[in-house]
């Protein structure tokens, strides 16, 4: 074979060879998915703050709304308590609003508190502390109780001043006394305490914060049974309609022999 020949046998082999390579799809480029992630801001604590001194052993926790820059999000709150040892002691898990209502709490200690909001899984940042102090535990009646079962099958106004005069209140813890047993002997209309977190004449019985003053019914209709409830009042007797509360604040009769 003479050199005219090699020459366009190469030729060919170069030609063939461009050709199937210009043939060939070019591989396409991977698409990388864009992920938006939103940023939450934290919340800003209102209340308790400064080691406030509460009124009773549950404590409703307020802070301010956070915010999202993605307007789908639906925004959920969570709160978390410390003990003075900085030991977490609650956990409110996810709650709707940036206000939660703790169960009893232990007296006389100092709490530390923060929040944060949540989002389909993406998380905010958490706020700033705030401090709160729970107060001393309420006394227990130290009275004589006499035999207020025999008031059973009385109604309002008598029914209270009976149960009343077995036991002659004279402060907060008195006045619970007084309307655990009427709201006991009215068990069969539905009577029962009132759930009451914070303010005046709140005593802490069975794991409850209760009103110290009135029974409360399940449709959640109150009365006033003590007037002038609490420490130097007159700590008298009656039933007075008081209106109507959320029914979440009623809880039924218990027996006030129970400690």
């Amino acid at each position: 074979m003479n050199r005219n020949t090699l020459a366009l046998a190469a030729a060919a082999i170069v030609a063939v060879s461009g050709a199937c390579s210009s043939s060939q799809p070019a591989t396409p480029t991977p698409v990388v998915p864009v992920v938006v992630i939103p940023r939450l801001t934290a919340p800003s604590l209102e209340s308790p703050a400064n080691g406030q001194l509460l009124t009773g052993l549950t404590a409703t926790l307020t802070a301010s709304a956070a915010s999202a820059d993605m307007s789908t999000l639906v925004l959920q709150y969570r709160f978390q308590i410390f003990n003075d040892a900085g030991t977490l002691v609650f956990d409110s898990g996810l709650v709707s609003s940036p206000t939660w209502t703790t169960t009893t709490l232990s007296p006389n200690k100092r709490f530390t508190w923060k929040s944060r909001a949540e989002a389909d899984g993406w998380i905010g940042p958490w706020s700033d502390t705030a401090t709160f102090n729970t107060p001393d535990p309420l006394p227990a009646y130290s009275g004589a109780i006499g035999n207020w079962q025999a008031c059973a099958g009385l109604k309002s106004t008598t029914l209270v001043t009976c149960v009343w005069n077995t036991i002659h209140p004279i402060n907060s813890v008195g006045d619970l006394e007084v309307v655990k047993r009427v709201a006991w002997l009215l068990r069969g209309d539905g009577g029962g305490l009132l759930i009451k977190a914070s303010g005046d004449n709140v005593v802490l019985w069975q794991g409850y914060s209760l009103s110290a003053s009135r029974v409360c019914f399940p449709d959640g209709h109150i009365y006033k049974i003590i007037s002038d409830a609490g420490p130097g009042g007159a700590n008298g007797p009656g039933f007075a309609d008081n209106d109507f509360v959320d029914k979440s604040f009623y809880v039924p009769a218990i027996d006030p022999s129970k400690p």
